[in-house]
């Protein structure tokens, strides 16, 4: 959730709420508020927009990102491997 929390930061240095963010953009305030406060991951090209508008590192942000959704996709495939093992037992 470093993603999340550095792009609330650089959002409320600027001064903004999510609903100057959303008008400025053109993103929605429920999807914002998916990137902020669930840790939800924006495309790459969504992610640039949200860097530029709010003076942020593109490279940072991208590194960030990577690293979170790498995290994720190993949490899922430990989480398969494991439920395969099991069933491989129970059999």
């Amino acid at each position: 959730m470093k993603l999340a929390r550095k792009i609330r930061n650089l959002r409320k240095e600027k001064g903004w709420i999510l609903e100057e963010l959303a008008h400025k953009t053109g993103v929605s305030i429920s999807y914002l508020s998916k990137v902020e406060a669930r840790g939800e991951i924006p495309s790459p090209e969504m992610l640039v927009l949200l860097t530029v508008m709010l003076d942020g590192n593109v490279k940072e942000l991208f590194k960030l990102a990577v690293k979170e959704k790498t995290e994720q996709l190993c949490n899922i495939i430990s989480r398969n491997y494991n439920l395969r093992e099991m069933q491989y037992y129970a059999i």
